[in-house]
C-alpha cells in the first residue's frame, strides 16, 4: 500500500469511529453547488451553523446521514445538505475480468486498457450507461455493468445532455442573467453537473452555443460553462458596458438574495447571528460581512459608510436609514431590495427579519437617507 493510500485508509478508519450509525464513505470528495452554503454541527436544519462554504469549493466527504453529507471542515466534522452539495469523486470496485477501459462513453471508442475483478477505480462522473473514471492519469470510461459502489449513482452527470445545442447564430452576441437570485454556471449541460460559479443577476456573458434547454456561455475572465436557457436573455448587437456600475448592481442583487434566506430570524437586541437572532444593524452588518464588506456596527455609525445615494437612485444592496424617534437621529437601518421594498430586522409588529415597503406610513415618515457601500 503506497503512502497516499495509507493516509486515506487512516482517515476512513477515523471516520468509522466518529460516524456511528451514519453511512461511511471510502475516499470521496464533494463540491458545494450553492452560494454561502451552511455547514452544521449535525444533520438537520435546526443544528448550529459552524460556518459557510462557497460555490465550487471542494471538501473531503467522510460520510452520509440521510440527505446530509458529512465533510471534513476546518479540522472538524460538519454536515451539509445534499440540496447544496454534490459528490464529485468516489471509489468503485470492478466486478468482471478483462473489462475494457475506453476513451469515450461508447463501445466503438478506443480501448485504453483493461481491469479485473477486485480492482479499484476512482469514478468522477456518470453519463448514460457509463462511469467516467481516472485511469493512468487520463479521462476514461467503464461500463456501469462492471463497476460497483454504494454512491456511484450520486455522482454528477458529465457530457452534453442537450442534443439540440448548436453553435450560436451569427447575430447572437451576448446574454444577460435574469435570475434574481443568481444563476449557476455548470461544467456540463445538466442540473447534476458541477457548479463552476454563480453568476449574479444582470451579469453579461458571451454566447458560444445555444440549445432548447441550455446555453454555453463565456464569462469576462474566459470561463466557459453551461447555464439554463430559462434564466438568460439572449440578445444581439453591441453588449452593454460591463463596468463598475453594472457590477455593483449585480452584487447588490446577490446580497439581497442571500439576505432573504433569513426572513423570519427573530429580533435580538445586539444580536449578529443570522440564524438565531439579530437587531437591525446586526442583521445588515452580518449580511455584508459574509460578502467581505466591513461596516460600522451601529445604525447611526453605518450612515458614514459608503457614499450618499438619493432615494430616487436606490439600487438593490443600498442601505436605507430611518429615525424611529421622530427626530433627525438615525436609529434604524435596512437593505434596499428593489421595487420599493427593503429587508430589515424589527422589534415592531412584524417582529424579526421581514420585508417592508418604503411607501408604508412608517417608512415614509421616518426615512432619512441612503448609502451605497458596494463598489
Amino acid at each position: 500500500m503506497n503512502l497516499s493510500k495509507a493516509i486515506r485508509q487512516v482517515c476512513v478508519t477515523a471516520a468509522c469511529v466518529m460516524l456511528g450509525t451514519a453511512t461511511v464513505f471510502a475516499v470521496d470528495m464533494g463540491q458545494a453547488n450553492g452560494t454561502n452554503v451552511n455547514v452544521r454541527e449535525a444533520a438537520g436544519t435546526d443544528a448550529a451553523v459552524l460556518g459557510q462554504i462557497s460555490s465550487g469549493s471542494e471538501y473531503q466527504v467522510t460520510g452520509k446521514s440521510g440527505s446530509w453529507y458529512q465533510i471534513s471542515y476546518n479540522g472538524q466534522n460538519g454536515f451539509v445538505s445534499s440540496d447544496y452539495f454534490q459528490l464529485t469523486e468516489t471509489e468503485g470496485t470492478v466486478t468482471g475480468s478483462g473489462v475494457n477501459i475506453r476513451a469515450a462513453a461508447t463501445t466503438s471508442s478506443n480501448v485504453l486498457g483493461s481491469v479485473n475483478a477486485g480492482d479499484t477505480l476512482t469514478a468522477v462522473g456518470r453519463v448514460d450507461g457509463w462511469y467516467q473514471v481516472e485511469y493512468n492519469g487520463q479521462e476514461a470510461y467503464i461500463s456501469k455493468d462492471y463497476l460497483s459502489g454504494d454512491y456511484l449513482s450520486s455522482l454528477t452527470v458529465v457530457g452534453n445532455t442537450d442534443p439540440q445545442i448548436t453553435p450560436a447564430a451569427e447575430e447572437v452576441k451576448y446574454a444577460v442573467v435574469t435570475a434574481k437570485s443568481g444563476l449557476k454556471l455548470r461544467k456540463e449541460a445538466s442540473t447534476n453537473s458541477i457548479v463552476l460559479t454563480v453568476l449574479p443577476y444582470g451579469t453579461v456573458v458571451d454566447v458560444d452555443r445555444q440549445g432548447t434547454e441550455w446555453v454555453r456561455v463565456i464569462t469576462d475572465d474566459g470561463q466557459k460553462g453551461y447555464v439554463s436557457a430559462d434564466y438568460v436573455s439572449i440578445r444581439s448587437g453591441e453588449a452593454p458596458s460591463r463596468g463598475s456600475s453594472s457590477a455593483s448592481s449585480a452584487k447588490g442583487e446577490e446580497i439581497v438574495a442571500y439576505a432573504e434566506q433569513f426572513i423570519g430570524t427573530p429580533y435580538v437586541w445586539g444580536g449578529t447571528n443570522l440564524n438565531t437572532g439579530v437587531d437591525c444593524s446586526g442583521f445588515v452588518y452580518a449580511v455584508f460581512r459574509d460578502f467581505g464588506i466591513s461596516l460600522n456596527r451601529s445604525s447611526a455609525s453605518m450612515a458614514s459608510n459608503g457614499v450618499a445615494v438619493s432615494k430616487s437612485g436606490l439600487q438593490a444592496g443600498d442601505l436605507v436609514f430611518f429615525n424611529t424617534g421622530g427626530d433627525s437621529t438615525i436609529s434604524h437601518v435596512g437593505i434596499y431590495m428593489g421595487d420599493g421594498n427593503y429587508i430589515h430586522s424589527t422589534d415592531g409588529a412584524a417582529y424579526g427579519v421581514t420585508v417592508t415597503s418604503l411607501s408604508s406610513s412608517y417608512s415614509a415618515n421616518t426615512y432619512v437617507t441612503a448609502r451605497r457601500v458596494i463598489r
